[in-house]
């Protein structure tokens, strides 16, 4: 193994550096990573518009919390400390949860929402840990290393499950909370037909969309219409097979998207589920006139508070369509060993590495994030490799 390691540390607004670090030692209770495929994720790429501006961090920071990794060395009691779905051992592949619960403040306590946790806590992986600049340095995904101290959560992939699925985990766990949200109790009355082959609509072609599009599939969904860009992704999701009808927002202006919409559901009264995962705030509106009244409705896209606002008239698009809303901003880590076993259950027939449209090296990190804002080039996916790939 080698004696040095790089991370791409976020130092300022649009800003990152490559940093080279000694590979620390481990304890007893840690377990050094090799960094398999860690994904960019929206909220990486909000944090890297944003820092300084409408975010604070502790910067230098090594963000990247789409976390796979290949188990290099495993501290003595590691396995006594870690919450694994079995017995580690070097050489295992892993999926790691970023977040490391108290599981004894209020929310950890009484509800086992450990993604809501406000207790003292260890730091969690990707954006919290603080500065980089010192030990032990691999404290994020967009780096060759990550060491993970007690108390992480991790799951073991199974062998003939690549790298390129493995790393959607963590993002399909959130359309997979997204959809048992819309089965949950209110709406599995008859008012949601979701699971016998109702109409779905999906806002965003980006991966939480994407992977959201999968999960409804999976759980029954009949035509899933998708709105989005750029085209090659709404083309993807379509060779995915989880995509019927796709809608290119870039072509299609916001009155025409929703009347297409309306003329392929049911006596045109909408879509049966709407699920908004472009993080767009006037997308949210564009979706609520897409649902037919006792409809249900899934808020996951806009997670971070930037300021924007819509005009949002509460008889017009909520009262007098009696709908279910729901939100979702982060998921509990059960939510993640549900996705590392449906991938492995379904792998056979969607192709989850095609959702990875991009694999670079730590070293072009910077471009990942450019890659994402590009309106044309952007895949469903990017993500960063490092040295356990």
């Amino acid at each position: 193994m080698r004696e040095f390691g790089n991370v791409a540390a976020l130092t300022g607004q649009r800003s990152v550096a490559i940093q080279r670090f000694p590979i620390p030692e481990i304890d007893d209770e840690s377990i050094l990573l090799g960094i398999g495929l860690t994904g960019v994720c929206g909220s990486d790429l909000h944090r890297y518009q944003d820092v300084g501006a409408t975010l604070d961090l502790a910067m230098p920071v090594v963000m990247g919390h789409e976390i796979s990794g290949r188990i290099l060395k495993l501290g003595r009691r590691a396995n006594e400390a870690m919450k694994s779905d079995r017995p580690l051992r070097e050489g295992d592949r892993v999926v790691v949860y970023s977040q490391r619960p108290c599981g004894r403040c209020y929310w950890c306590r009484e509800f086992g929402f450990t993604a809501r946790c406000e207790g003292t806590r260890p730091a969690g992986y990707g954006y919290r840990y603080g500065s980089v600049d010192a030990p032990p340095y691999f404290t994020g995904g967009f780096g060759d290393y990550l060491v993970l101290g007690p108390g992480t959560w991790l799951w073991t992939i199974p062998d003939d499950i690549p790298w390129e699925a493995a790393v959607l985990a963590e993002p399909f766990s959130m359309g997979i909370r997204a959809v048992e949200r819309a089965l949950s109790l209110p709406s599995w009355k008859n008012e949601q037909t979701l699971t016998f082959g109702g109409t779905v609509v999906v806002l965003g072609a980006g991966a939480i969309g994407v992977l959201t599009a999968v999960a409804a599939r999976l759980a029954g969904g009949g035509r899933i219409i998708m709105l989005g860009a750029p085209r090659g992704a709404l083309d993807v999701a379509e060779r995915v097979g989880v995509a019927d009808v796709t809608i290119d927002i870039d072509r299609v202006g916001p009155k025409e998207r929703i009347e297409q919409v309306k003329s392929l559901t049911a006596g045109g009264h909408g879509a049966d589920v709407v699920f908004e995962a472009a993080g767009v705030p006037m997308a949210f509106l564009e979706g609520l006139e897409m649902l037919r009244p006792l409809g249900t409705y899934v808020e996951l896209g806009c997670m971070i508070d930037n300021g924007k606002t819509v005009p949002l008239n509460v008889a017009h698009h909520l009262t007098q369509k009696d709908l279910i809303l729901y939100t979702v901003a982060a998921q509990p880590p059960q939510t993640i060993g549900k996705a590392v076993r449906t991938i492995a259950a379904t792998h056979h027939r969607i192709d989850y590495p095609r959702l990875v449209g991009r694999v670079l090296p730590i070293a072009e990190t910077g471009q990942a994030f450019r890659l994402l804002e590009d309106p044309i080039e952007r895949p469903v996916k990017v993500a960063v490799k490092g040295a356990g790939y």
